[in-house]
């Protein structure tokens, strides 16, 4: 090891103390007429029944004694709070649209039973502590259902002939009202001139959802089901990949220095991967999903290219390579890809190799943006691959047209039209968007700015998307024509063995997933949650966030993610720059204090931010896509505590800013300057929120803490390692390995 690298130090449980929560829960009370609000609340249930009597032609749930509803609570309550008002109703929460709207069913008797009990309120104030916190019932039929994206296809002057939908079933049903809604489903399809397109198929949460093109003119008839909860336009995914070959590297062979079974292992989710002979032994498995033939190889060949060699212009001439990573192909893409056939391919795949394969690239996303507050199907479907598998998916931002209309970076940036794409909105995903690496006359995007067709943030529900960035080729249009120089973040190696220049983020993505596997390679039982945790906690920022505002950060972090990766200070620590690392879990009921040391010789230091201290907590909490805008189970707030010169107490610590520890987000991260501190241990103080049921469920986190002295000249690590609290973390993996 170079002597200025030395490992991150292990925080062990004897540094950590684990302490009761004790948890409250009080509602306001609300100054209404109960006798007003009754009879509203009675006169809604009556325009339930009567909207759903008007629609029973088309209702596909018609023989199951069932009736589906809205119900909405006052503005500052929330659904997960009020559980016991449905419970002591009969009524049954199927699904959340937000923190105070829920879709609910009732059987007729139970519905009756609920008319009467409001009326009875209405009369005399019985069941105030329930009644007083529903402000109203709605039918849940109409375009509400539709999404933004479909909703914009309606609304042109001439909609279009024909739709590709995706009808999604009301969520959490019996299976046995599924066997009955979806033959009726199906027949008026057929009924109304529709095709379905495959056999429908169930989400992982058990949702049904059937593929259909219909007539435009029909939608109103799914519109008005009460047995359907949503409706997509079909997404398709694929690959696009078009360029000219400049010069042949068939003759480029592998470094036999390197012990290639010693690699990490990358499994490509692409149009399918080719290398020259020379290369072709870091491919350890060609995979087919099931009734696919498979892609041209194009796209993948040079997705692959970027994990396993990041820039590849920058090693030659040499003809002898180095690899960082082993490739698992999985050509999953033959063309336009819809989403069910997408999903069940990337499943087959994550399934076949998770017991090899930590890391999974995916560089296809879907042509349209996302809605924001509803998560897409298969980002969803990727966060629940990544909690039951253990496995990390890494993700392109999205690519869009707007440079071909636009004349500035502004512009594109200002269009909602440029925000991510599906499947960047996964909450567990790594996004990655790309950021021009040089300056090329008539580019739009110059050195370090957001690459002129790369999709930026937010992401679901607001949170900062995409995660990272990385650099990438340019894309100008001259005379008409598009074109991609050359400079070395643009080249590629394509599937016949040539150097050729290409754009996209779908190669920005695997430089991040080539980075992330070589991180992962040097922590402890190869721990993906830590390798993430420090991708994210050292990732280089691209600009200078001391006299931002929350606004002005925001729209960074937008555009940028955390930064650019950096490999080297993910694996290691310096003299100057110690990182404190730890994994552990936490549930509603309990909160952790964990200790770090301030050496002496940097609270020593006189002068203007001698100092720098930088936290990242990331969690893998639970997700539930009939949660709505409440998607995210739990997440976990991270605050720092400063020694006092007293040397007893510790002192809260102000980040100065709240950009990068929003609630409900799985990362919380932020950086602090300090002119004048006070040596010893200082505190990181961990606390889970959770929602719904969720009380008990222990979450696993991985933290970061690094204390950095400003100048890059005091031997901070040396301080800290004489201590003895704190264990290297190469002499942990040893120990770990030993064990096994």
């Amino acid at each position: 090891m170079d002597n200025n690298r030395k490992s991150h130090l292990w925080i062990p449980d004897e540094e950590v103390q684990r302490l009761d929560k004790t948890l409250t829960a009080r509602s306001k009370p609300r100054n209404i007429s109960f006798a007003e609000h009754g009879s509203k609340l009675s006169q809604s249930l009556m325009s339930v029944k009567t909207a759903l009597e008007s629609v029973a032609p088309d209702n596909s749930l018609a023989d199951a004694d069932l009736l589906i509803f809205n119900v909405e609570l006052p503005e500052g309550e929330k659904i997960k709070d009020k559980k016991d008002i449905f419970d002591a109703t009969g009524m049954r929460i199927r699904a959340v649209k937000n923190t105070r709207i829920a879709i609910v069913t009732a059987t007729a008797s139970q519905f009756e039973a609920l008319h009467r009990r409001v009326n009875n309120y209405g009369r005399n104030g019985t069941d105030r502590t329930r009644f007083d916190y529903i402000e109203d019932f709605k039918p849940y039929i109409g375009s509400g259902k539709n999404s933004s994206e479909l909703a914009k296809q309606m609304s042109k002057e001439i909609p279009p002939a024909t739709l590709d939908i995706q009808l999604m079933l009301i969520p959490n049903l019996d299976n046995s009202l599924y066997e009955s809604a979806l033959p009726k489903l199906i027949k008026k399809i057929a009924d109304t001139d529709g095709r379905i397109q495959q056999e429908p198929y169930y989400l992982s949460d058990n949702t049904p959802v059937i593929r259909a093109i219909i007539p435009s003119t029909s939608l109103v008839r799914y519109e008005n089901d009460p047995a359907i909860y949503r409706i997509e336009e079909t997404d398709f995914f694929s690959v696009d990949a078009s360029s000219i070959s400049t010069v042949d590297l068939s003759a480029l062979t592998l470094n036999e220095s390197i012990d290639i079974g010693e690699l990490p292992i990358v499994a490509v989710l692409d149009s399918g991967v080719a290398f020259p002979n020379g290369l072709s032994g870091i491919v350890i498995h060609h995979w087919l999903p099931v009734n696919s033939g498979g892609g041209n190889a194009d796209h993948g060949t040079k997705v692959a290219s970027r994990v396993s060699f990041r820039y590849i212009e920058q090693s030659l001439p040499s003809t002898i390579i180095t690899p960082r990573a082993r490739i698992i192909d999985c050509n999953i893409l033959d063309g336009n890809v819809p989403v069910n056939v997408f999903i069940k391919r990337i499943q087959e795949a994550v399934e076949t190799f998770a017991d090899i394969a930590k890391i999974y690239n995916l560089s296809a996303n879907a042509s349209n943006p996302i809605e924001g507050d509803e998560m897409s199907i298969v980002g969803y479907e990727l966060d629940v691959l990544q909690l039951r598998k253990g496995v990390q998916f890494v993700v392109s931002a999205g690519n869009h047209n707007l440079w071909q209309v636009e004349s500035s970076l502004e512009d594109i940036l200002d269009d909602d039209d440029s925000r991510i794409s599906a499947p960047a909105d996964s909450m567990l995903a790594i996004a990655v968007g790309s950021i021009v690496g040089v300056d090329h006359p008539n580019s739009l995007s110059k050195n370090n700015d957001i690459a002129p067709y790369s999709r930026r943030g937010p992401g679901f529900k607001g949170c900062s998307k995409p995660d990272l960035t990385a650099y990438a080729g340019t894309i100008i249009l001259a005379g008409g024509q598009p074109y991609v120089p050359q400079d070395p973040y643009s080249l590629l190696l394509s599937n016949g063995g040539q150097l050729v220049p290409d754009a996209g983020t779908s190669f920005s993505a695997p430089v991040v997933s080539g980075d992330l596997a070589e991180i992962l390679n040097e922590i402890p039982q190869r721990d993906i949650l830590l390798a993430k945790a420090l991708l994210y906690h050292n990732a280089i920022p691209l600009w200078d966030g001391e006299d931002m505002d929350d606004a002005e950060l925001a729209f960074a972090h937008n555009i940028y993610g955390r930064g650019l990766p950096s490999v080297e200070g993910s694996k290691y620590s310096s003299f100057a720059k110690v990182t404190f690392v730890r994994t552990g879990i936490l549930n509603k009921t309990t909160k952790e204090r964990i200790s770090i040391y301030m050496p002496e010789i940097l609270a020593a230091q006189t002068g203007r931010n001698v100092a720098r201290v930088s936290v990242t907590c990331l969690s893998s909490p639970p997700v539930d896509r009939t949660k709505g805008t409440e998607y995210l189970g739990a997440y976990i707030r991270a605050s720092l505590k400063k020694s006092h010169a007293d040397g007893m107490s510790l002192v809260p610590v102000n980040p100065g800013y709240k950009e990068g520890r929003q609630k409900w987000d799985v990362c919380q991260q932020f950086t602090k300057l300090f002119s004048q501190l006070n040596a010893g241990d200082w505190q990181i103080w961990l606390e889970l929120f959770s929602r719904w049921e969720e009380e008990h469920l222990d979450i696993p986190y991985a933290l970061a803490v690094t204390i950095e002295d400003v100048s890059n000249t005091l031997d901070v690590y040396s301080e800290i390692e004489v201590l003895n609290r704190y264990r290297p973390l190469n002499t942990l993996r040893i120990r770990l390995d030993n064990q096994q």
